[in-house]
């Protein structure tokens, strides 16, 4: 399966060594996050280090990692189905228009994501955490 991983995902891989972070490490599945989650990521350096009680430099070390099994999918990729995702996700959460772009901008299986805002639409399948602990 080939999924982009929303922000969120990316957090709790990062604050806890958990299911979700060894299923994204596995190679059974393909995963892709635009560029924009890492800078999210970025934005929340705090809030990993103080949850996850590493440092800044092991989070960074767990991240780096992390992307060597996760494809970044560059900005200029995800902004040319901007326009398609800001119709389907607008109304409900504009800060989900980038997964639902990157997802439009890249043939793959949908996004993994526990933002139940992005269940709310239904031009691309949205897969939680639950669902991919099930079917490994």
């Amino acid at each position: 399966m080939k999924l982009i991983v929303d922000t969120n995902i990316l957090l709790k891989a990062l604050i806890k060594d958990s299911r979700v972070r060894a299923i994204l490490l596995s190679p059974v599945d393909q995963f892709l996050v635009p560029e924009f989650a890492i800078e999210e990521v970025e934005a929340h350096m705090g809030l990993v280090t103080g949850r996850s009680g590493l440092s800044e430099g092991e989070v960074r070390l767990v991240l780096s990692v992390l992307l060597t099994n996760i494809e970044v999918v560059p900005k200029e990729d995800v902004l040319t189905c901007w326009g398609r995702a800001e119709e389907i996700m607008g109304s409900i959460d504009v800060d989900d228009v980038p997964f639902v772009a990157a997802s439009l901008s890249r043939s793959c299986d949908g996004i993994w994501s526990d933002d139940g805002d992005l269940k709310r639409q239904n031009a691309v399948r949205v897969w939680t955490t639950s669902e991919m602990v099930q079917k490994r």
